[in-house]
C-alpha cells in the first residue's frame, strides 16, 4: 500500500505541473511577461527592438521556485517585485530556448535536439538552471566531434565559470588543436566572425605554431585562407587583424594590409589559381575578391603544408581472437568513428610489446604466435609509407611483457618465454639500433602493465608464476636502478594502464584478481602523494585489454581484451571527466584480446590511408552531427525528431 501511495503521489505531482503549464500556455492567472527577441545575438544585453520582441506570459511562483535568476528577481526589492504584472525583457536570450526551458521549470521535462541545445545550454546559463547546464554538457560531451567542436567551444568558452562549461570547452579546445587542418575547412570555422578567429589563432597551444615557415604556421595560414575567401567581399578589410593574429607582426595599416592580401594571393598562385599578387593595390580590389571567391582551398599537395598537417592516429596491432594469435592491424579514423585496415605484420603477435618513436614509426616486439612459439623478433610500421621493416631482435624472446619509451630508448620489461616469468629487462637504442641488458626487477612477472612518466619506467602488476601481484616497481634510467614503489590496492594481472601528465598520476584498469577472475574496478597512483585510490569503475570486467588518454587528457579510450564470458570483444569504450561514465565509442574490424595501441601523428597523404582515401572518392558526405537520446537522473531528455521512449 506505501508503494501504491508513493507512485500516486508522483503522479499526482506530475499531473499538476501539466495543468499549471496548460494554465500558462493558457495565459491564465499568469502574473509576469517575459519579453525574448526571436533571433538574438547569443550573450547580447542591448537593448531589444521593440518590432522583433515576443511576449511570453508566465507565473512568477513558478519561476522563482525553478530559477535562482528569477528568484532573485522577484524577492529582492527590485521593480520587478513591485509590480502587479511586471513586463521583464531578457536579452540574448533565444526564444526556442526559453520555451524549452520554460517547460522545464513547469514540468520539470526538458526535450533538446541537435538544432537548439546549444541555445539552451546558452539560455539555462543565464537563467542559472544549474542542472539543466549539466545535462547540456554532459550530452555534448558525449557527441564530440571535429564536425561539432568549434561551435562547442565558441558557446562554452564563455562560460568557464561553471566547472561543467570549462571541461566541455577544454576538451572541445584540445580537439580543435589536435585536428585544427580538419577543423578550418569545416563551415563552422568558415562562419565565425571575426574575434573568434583570432581567439583561435591567438591559442598559444596549437600544435601546428610549432613548426614554422616563412615566419608563419603553415596551417595558420591556410586556415586564414579558408577563411577569408569563405566571403572575400566582406572580410578583405579584416586582413590586417588577421595578418597580425597569424604573424606576430603588423599592424592595423594599408601596409599590413598588402602584406596580407600578397601573402594569401601568393599562397593561392602555388595553385596557379591567382595572379601575381604584386600588381595588387594596397587593398584587394571587389573585382579581385570575387575571383578569389570561386578558388579552391590551399593545396593539401603542398609538402611543407603536409609537413605540418600531422594529427594523430590510432592503430591496434596484433592479439588473439580465439582460434589463433594475429598478425593483422587496423586504425581508426576519428571523423567517422570507423576502423580500416593497415598493411599486417610479418609475425603473428599476441601479448607483444609496441613502442611509438619520436619519429612516428610504431615498433612491435617478442609475442607469442601460439603456447609453445614466443618470438623475439622485432618490426617497424612506417605509416607514412606503409612498410613493415625487419629490425634487431630482442636478446631473449617473450610474450605478455611491457614496453615503454624514454627518449631514445625503448625499454622491455618481463614477460613470459614458454617456461619462466621473467625479471630480465632490455632495451632498445634507436640511434645505434641495438639492444642492451638493463638490471632486473626485483620479481619475476608476466601480464604486467608498463607505462613511462616524467623518465621514469613503472611495471605494474602482473602474475609471477604462484600469485597475482600488485606491486609496483619504478626504474630511473639515470642510476639504472629499480625500487618498490606504493602498491596497489587490488592484485592486477592483465591491466590497462595510462599516464595523466597533467596531475602526476597513473591509472590502471580491470585485469585479473585471480585465474578467471576478472574486474572492473579501476584505480589512480597519486605519484605526488605516493597513494592510491579508487575511480570509477570500468564499463565492464576484462582483461588483455588496451587504455590510452586522448586530446590533453580529456578521454580515456579501453580497447579489446576478453570479458568474464572468455568472449574476445572488438569493442571501444571512451570516458570522460564530465559524465563520469564509460560509453561505447566504436567497434574494431576483429575481436582482440593481448593486443596492442600505438598513437602516431601522421600526414593527411601517408600511405597506410590508401584504401581510405579510395573508399571516400566512391562516396562521400560532410560530417553532420546528431545529439542523441540522454537521460538524466532526475530529467527526462530526448531528441524531439524520436517517440518519446515507452516506460
Amino acid at each position: 500500500m506505501l508503494i501504491s501511495a508513493v507512485r500516486s503521489g508522483v503522479w499526482a505531482q506530475q499531473e499538476q505541473r501539466r495543468k499549471l503549464l496548460e494554465l500558462c500556455e493558457r495565459q491564465q492567472l499568469t502574473d509576469v511577461v517575459l519579453l525574448l527577441e526571436r533571433e538574438p545575438a547569443l550573450a547580447s544585453d542591448e537593448i531589444m527592438d521593440d518590432g522583433d520582441v515576443e511576449e511570453v506570459a508566465a507565473h512568477r511562483v513558478v519561476l522563482a521556485t525553478a530559477s535562482p535568476f528569477f528568484h532573485a528577481l522577484f524577492t529582492s526589492g527590485m521593480k520587478e517585485s513591485r509590480e502587479l504584472s511586471p513586463r521583464v525583457p531578457l536579452p540574448g536570450v533565444p526564444l526556442d530556448a526559453f520555451r524549452e526551458l520554460l517547460r522545464y521549470m513547469y514540468t520539470g521535462e526538458l526535450c533538446i535536439t541537435g538544432d537548439t541545445i546549444l541555445s539552451v545550454l546558452h539560455a539555462a546559463n543565464r537563467l542559472e538552471l544549474r542542472e539543466v547546464v549539466e545535462i547540456c554538457c554532459k550530452q555534448l560531451m558525449l557527441q564530440l566531434c571535429v564536425a561539432n567542436c568549434v561551435d562547442i567551444y565558441m558557446c562554452c568558452e564563455q562560460l568557464q565559470v561553471r566547472s561543467a562549461c570549462r571541461l566541455l570547452a577544454q576538451a572541445a579546445r584540445a580537439m580543435i588543436d589536435t585536428f585544427f587542418c580538419d577543423v578550418y575547412q569545416s563551415e563552422a570555422f568558415k562562419n565565425l566572425p571575426l574575434d573568434a578567429v583570432l581567439k583561435i589563432l591567438r591559442h598559444q597551444e596549437t600544435p601546428q605554431r610549432a613548426q614554422q615557415y616563412g615566419g608563419e604556421s603553415v596551417a595558420d595560414g591556410a586556415a586564414v585562407t579558408a577563411w577569408l575567401m569563405h566571403d572575400p567581399l566582406a572580410r578583405q578589410r579584416e586582413l590586417a587583424s588577421v595578418f597580425y593574429a597569424t604573424t606576430g607582426v603588423g599592424n592595423n595599416s594599408v601596409l599590413a594590409q598588402e602584406e596580407a592580401a600578397h601573402l594569401i594571393l601568393n599562397r593561392r598562385n602555388s595553385d596557379n589559381a591567382m595572379v601575381n599578387s604584386k600588381e595588387l593595390p594596397p587593398l584587394i580590389a571587389v573585382e579581385d575578391a570575387g575571383d578569389v571567391a570561386t578558388a579552391s582551398t590551399t593545396s593539401i599537395d603542398d609538402p611543407m603544408q603536409q609537413q605540418q598537417q600531422l594529427t594523430p592516429t590510432i592503430f591496434v596491432i596484433g592479439g588473439f581472437n580465439g582460434p589463433g594469435a594475429l598478425n593483422t592491424v587496423e586504425y581508426l579514423d576519428f571523423h567517422r568513428n570507423e576502423w580500416f585496415p593497415a598493411p599486417p605484420m610479418e609475425t603473428q603477435r599476441s601479448y607483444s610489446g609496441v613502442a611509438v618513436s619520436r619519429d612516428n614509426q610504431i615498433y612491435a616486439m617478442g609475442g607469442a604466435c601460439s603456447s609453445a612459439h614466443h618470438h623475439e623478433t622485432v618490426e617497424m610500421f612506417d605509416p607514412e609509407s606503409n612498410v613493415w621493416t625487419a629490425m634487431p631482435p630482442m636478446l631473449k624472446a617473450r610474450s605478455y611483457l611491457g614496453s615503454a619509451m624514454v627518449g631514445d630508448f625503448i625499454y622491455v620489461v618481463g614477460g613470459f618465454n614458454g617456461t619462466a616469468h621473467l625479471a630480465d629487462v632490455e632495451r632498445f637504442d634507436l640511434r645505434t639500433k641495438e639492444w642492451e641488458e638493463m638490471p632486473p626487477l626485483s620479481t619475476g612477472r608476466s601480464g604486467l602493465a608498463v607505462v613511462a612518466l616524467n623518465g621514469l619506467v613503472y611495471a605494474i602488476g602482473g602474475y609471477d608464476g604462484r600469485k597475482h601481484l600488485k606491486s609496483v616497481e619504478a626504474f630511473d634510467p639515470q642510476t639504472k636502478k629499480w625500487s618498490l614503489i606504493a602498491s596497489m590496492r587490488y592484485a592486477r594481472n592483465g591491466p590497462a594502464a595510462v599516464v595523466e601528465e597533467q596531475s602526476n598520476s597513473i591509472l590502471v584498469f580491470g585485469g585479473e584478481s585471480r585465474h578467471g577472475a576478472r574486474m572492473n574496478t579501476s584505480e589512480r597512483l597519486d605519484l605526488n602523494r605516493g597513494s592510491w585510490s579508487d575511480v570509477d569503475a570500468f564499463a565492464d570486467c576484462r582483461s588483455g585489454h588496451v587504455a590510452f588518454s586522448f586530446l590533453s587528457e580529456s578521454f580515456l579510450f579501453c580497447l579489446g581484451g576478453s570479458n568474464k564470458k572468455d568472449e574476445y570483444l572488438d569493442t571501444v569504450h571512451r570516458y570522460d571527466h564530465l559524465s563520469k561514465q564509460w560509453t561505447l565509442h566504436s567497434t574494431m574490424r576483429a575481436q582482440r584480446c593481448g593486443l596492442n595501441v600505438a598513437v602516431v601523428k601522421t600526414s593527411p597523404h601517408a600511405a597506410c590511408f590508401l584504401e581510405q582515401r579510395q573508399k571516400q572518392q566512391q562516396v562521400y558526405k560532410e560530417p553532420q552531427y546528431q545529439f542523441q537520446q540522454f537521460h538524466g537522473a532526475s530529467t527526462a531528455v530526448r531528441d524531439a525528431s524520436r517517440p518519446a521512449a515507452s516506460a
